[in-house]
């Protein structure tokens, strides 16, 4: 029994990248990471914090959905109907 294993075509370029023969170019510039400190970052988080959540709640969303005057009398007739049931009860005892 022979196992075929077909060769992957898709992305050909990203599996077999080319070859770099001679002289490598160095990079214009490279990354510095920025140091902050732990005042620094607090205060950015702080600034952050006010932004999204105490300013958020200076708004009320338009789409606010309020419940349906269906629900309000359904849960009523069936307050009205377990009322009615147990008085009954009780009254029959």
């Amino acid at each position: 029994m022979e196992v075929v294993v077909k060769e992957n075509i898709a992305n050909k370029p990203m599996h077999n990248g080319p070859f770099v023969l001679g002289v490598i170019q160095a990079p214009d510039k490279h990354y510095e990471p920025v140091l902050y400190s732990h005042y620094q970052a607090t205060k950015d988080f702080n600034k952050l914090n006010e932004d999204i959540f105490v300013s958020g709640e200076k708004y009320n969303p338009i789409d606010r959905k309020k419940t349906p005057a269906s629900v309000f009398c359904t849960l009523g007739a069936a307050a009205l109907f377990v009322l009615y049931k147990t008085v009954k009860h009780l009254i029959k005892k």
